[in-house]
């Protein structure tokens, strides 16, 4: 920015609440480049975090709010004069629409935080907004044995036993029956903290034909943004089917929804937003295709994971900074979903679930040479431990890529699994 006399403006500062485990710092400070000067707010006690506090240094200014209270967090950013603050992590979320609240900056208000946040009054508050949801109950894992065994007298198996708080599909578990449910249970609460809570749910039904395209997953994804309460879609992602029990094995977009269906997700969506509260940010929103209808799986409170990427490769959206000008108090104009001319895609290949010490990994270099694969990332190589309950983050390797189609994805997801072998114990 120019000012009247030609000297150059200080850019913003962006307060941003730093997850490791989220997006990576370089890629951030890529989308902050030229927009906001970015205040990494982080608590510098956390191994994880201590590790990359040099490059944080290099790359803006390091608020540690490690040890403080609430209130003298909010100090220690206030000193530093931020114009916006924003995280990208669901465990980030509440916290930070806490220091929000007292630095009077634009974020989800605490009460929108917790809904995008808590799996069971999430379902309340999108059943209060008139949105189709399956019963769920909460399971106190410190419950009474009759208490877990009056829970099988209500809920209709299937079901879905989920943390109450938590992301990427860890320790989501099937439950077929009530036997079932007492075995979960009780596995849980020999490994997890006291008083953790989970939620059972009843299992959203598949529709009874290929609604996501064929062979692909029976659900979706919205990814959007909401600018004075109103919400703007970029894309649909498209889902490779799940590996057992519900982890992402693969992404795409655009989708394969045909337009009438893509229009009934995308208006579930809006009214999923709506129910939640958001106000201001960006929403990663799961929806499952049914015969009744879309159904909302889960509306997450910040951008999907390697979205901003597949984004990038078929479009002009740069998802993390549009996320940043938000928090800074940017109008963003709606242009609605963007033309995609290609394809973009990332696997996820996990082991097989009995696996739990990868011992070899066969083929990867005949992968990196397919043709539309343009980046192998190897995550979990020989010796390295592996657990299925992970979820998500428990994959071997990603794949990202592009195709010229949906055929041409099929022809890819096929070449993959037919070139990876991945060998454990």
């Amino acid at each position: 920015m120019v000012g009247s006399e030609g000297a150059s403006s200080p850019l913003p500062k962006l307060a941003y609440v730093f997850e490791p485990t989220s997006f990576a710092t370089l890629a951030l400070y890529e989308a902050a480049s030229g927009l906001c000067e970015l205040l990494w707010v982080v608590d510098a006690s956390r191994p994880e975090v201590r590790e990359l506090s040099r490059l944080l240094a290099r790359l803006g200014t390091i608020v540690d709010i490690g040890g403080l209270s609430l209130d003298a967090a909010a100090v220690a950013i206030a000193n530093h004069e931020p114009q916006g603050i924003v995280a990208l992590a669901d465990d980030a979320l509440r916290f930070t629409a806490d220091l929000a609240e007292r630095l009077e900056l634009a974020f989800h208000t605490p009460a929108c935080a917790l809904r995008l946040t808590d799996k069971h009054t999430q379902r309340a508050a999108l059943k209060e907004g008139g949105l189709a949801v399956p019963r769920s109950w909460v399971v106190a894992l410190d419950a009474a044995d009759d208490a877990i065994d009056g829970l099988g007298v209500d809920c209709h198996f299937p079901a879905v036993l989920k943390p109450r708080r938590g992301e990427a599909s860890r320790d989501t578990l099937p439950v077929a029956s009530l036997d079932e449910l007492r075995s979960h249970v009780a596995a849980l609460r020999a490994e997890s903290a006291p008083g953790r809570e989970f939620v059972l749910e009843e299992f959203i039904p598949d529709a009874s034909d290929a609604r996501g395209g064929e062979g692909f997953a029976g659900y979706v994804s919205v990814e959007s943004f909401v600018s004075d309460g109103k919400v703007c879609h970029l894309a649909v992602t498209g889902r490779m089917p799940p590996a057992f029990p519900f982890r992402e094995t693969g992404f795409f977009i655009p989708s394969a929804l045909d337009a009438a269906l893509q229009g009934e997700v995308l208006q579930v969506a809006a009214l999923a937003a709506a129910a939640v509260g958001v106000e201001i940010g960006c929403l990663h929103t799961e929806i499952k295709l049914t015969d009744d209808g879309p159904v909302v799986i889960e509306v997450n409170g910040r951008i999907g994971g390697g979205v901003p990427e597949l984004l990038a490769a078929v479009t002009d959206v740069r998802f993390l900074t549009l996320a940043m000008r938000l928090a800074l108090g940017e109008a963003v104009p709606c242009e609605g979903l963007r033309a995609c001319p290609r394809l973009a895609f990332l696997f996820y290949v996990h082991a097989p679930q009995e696996v739990r010490v990868v011992t070899a990994i066969e083929g990867i270099d005949e992968l990196r040479g397919l043709p539309g694969v343009d980046e192998v990332v190897l995550r979990r190589g020989p010796g390295q431990t592996i657990d299925w309950r992970e979820g998500n983050h428990g994959h071997v390797l990603s794949v990202f890529g592009t195709a010229d189609d949906h055929d041409g994805l099929r022809k890819v997801s096929e070449q993959i699994s037919a070139t990876l072998r991945i060998i454990g114990s």
